[in-house]
């Protein structure tokens, strides 16, 4: 009799094992299939594009547009999956086109043609202000676009205000702004402007105040307080996604906006710029 009682014993011993094997088995896939619920997508992001987006030195994703893709990805994550990766210039968009990517951003700016053949964000990554004038500290001229006529500019025929500079010329050809054939350096910007070589140079608010002003303190330079072009025109970066990507976008838009609102982008930016471009600088 004691012997078929310890035999029952011994047999739910060592069964005890193997329901609880097959509980952990049964929870595993009650993991996966939860894991499985939500949606895995992949964030492109530049990676020589400091100091938005770049690899660093342990070749990881690294910038302002990392950082706060990482802090979307936590307001996504009951609903999917996030990866961020950096990829070259030339193949970001061959990556979204092909289905690589869901989402791209390398500090891009809306245009039509962008917006025609992809899904922008309508929620901005940050902004970079209107265009200015930066010139020699004292100058009292340089008051609009209007006041550049005649003038000489560090500014080539391309980019967004060569294009502006290129229509001015035309409505006033015997008063043209003056423009260089290649872009020069920063420093030769500076020493022109400040030696009377040039009398200005423009490019956005962001431009001129990180990589002027903040960078060269010392510099006699200073930028103008009249924005160059129209007050409606569009001054913030934003992400790309694939035409018609219309459910991501809305949960992306939803996550950014809950961010700016939280006060998170202007924390980032305060963080890498040193000012808020959550909103647009005035």
């Amino acid at each position: 009799m004691k012997k078929r009682v310890l035999a029952l014993i011994l047999l739910a011993l060592m069964l005890l094992p193997m329901a609880a094997c097959g509980n952990d088995e049964e929870n595993q896939g009650n993991e996966n299939d939860q894991n499985d619920e939500k949606q895995s997508i992949t964030i492109a992001i530049g990676n020589s594009y400091q100091p938005f987006c770049y690899l660093n030195e342990n070749e990881e994703p690294d910038g302002y547009e990392n950082d706060l893709f990482e802090l979307v990805a936590e307001k996504l994550s009951d609903k999917y999956n996030v990866k961020i990766v950096c990829e070259s210039w030339d193949n970001i968009f061959v990556g979204l086109e092909s289905g690589k990517y869901d989402i791209i951003s390398h500090h891009l700016a809306y245009n039509e043609d962008r917006a025609e053949k992809y899904t922008v964000s309508e929620e901005s990554l940050m902004f970079y202000g209107n265009y200015r004038v930066l010139y020699k500290k004292g100058r009292t001229d340089i008051t609009d676009l209007d006041s550049l006529q005649g003038l000489v500019m560090a500014n080539t025929a391309s980019g967004n205000m060569g294009t502006v500079f290129e229509e001015l010329n035309a409505e006033h050809p015997d008063n043209p702004v003056v423009l260089q054939e290649t872009t020069p350096s920063t420093e030769t910007i500076i020493a022109g402007i400040e030696s009377g070589l040039y009398d200005g140079y423009c490019h956005t608010y962001f431009d001129l105040q990180i990589k002027f002003l903040d960078a060269y303190p010392e510099a006699d330079l200073e930028m103008s307080t009249i924005d160059l072009l129209d007050d409606d025109v569009d001054c913030g970066t934003y992400a790309i996604l694939k035409k018609g990507n219309t459910d991501l976008q809305a949960d992306f838009d939803a996550a950014l906006k809950e961010l700016r609102e939280e006060g998170k982008i202007a924390e980032l930016c305060i963080e890498w710029f040193g000012e808020d471009y959550s909103v647009n600088p005035q």
